[in-house]
């Protein structure tokens, strides 16, 4: 059994540790992403927060796939895919730098679309396979998806770090 997999003494899927870090961990990835979604400047090393959390999200899914389950070559080309298109995406991206080297990154939205789909991705692998037990078969699908989002926004946390160093 995987970490994520709990059972009762009568056989049912019960909640643990590992969900309540998972909710944890997703929480803290919206609430870092506010001031990007809001257009608000913050300085350069807080761009860097988000994907850290966001691949402790993918990180703790990995923990609710069993051993025989788990697809270590769709994650890892997961992971190569988003870190590619996060790079690309961090070239395109405009940034502007105030006075006090605060960046602020106007009209950004793909990040949030990301982060809400980790989110989404997480609600599923906990909660799916409370209800069904067969959508267990899903949450190694929903890592990868969750991997590759975390890569995506390393990928464009970096370029855009590195385009606006003074």
């Amino acid at each position: 059994m995987g970490l994520g997999k709990s059972w009762t003494s009568s056989g049912e899927w019960a909640l643990n540790l590992l969900h309540l870090l998972a909710v944890a961990a997703i929480a803290a990835c919206l609430y870092v992403s506010l001031p990007e979604w809001q257009g608000r400047s913050r300085s350069r090393s807080l761009l860097l927060v988000p994907p850290v959390l966001a691949f402790i999200c993918a990180y703790i899914m990995i923990g609710f796939v069993t051993l025989e389950n788990r697809e270590p070559g769709l994650l890892r080309a997961a992971l190569a895919a988003g870190l590619v298109l996060g790079i690309i995406r961090g070239f395109f991206i405009k940034a502007e730098i105030d006075n006090y080297g605060l960046v602020r990154l106007p009209g950004m939205r793909d990040g949030l679309l990301v982060t809400v789909a980790i989110t989404a991705t997480m609600a599923a692998a906990i909660l799916a396979p409370l209800v069904i037990e067969q959508a267990a078969a899903w949450v190694p699908y929903a890592t990868s998806l969750a991997g590759l989002g975390a890569t995506y926004l390393l990928g464009r946390a970096v370029v855009v770090y590195l385009r606006t160093r003074s």
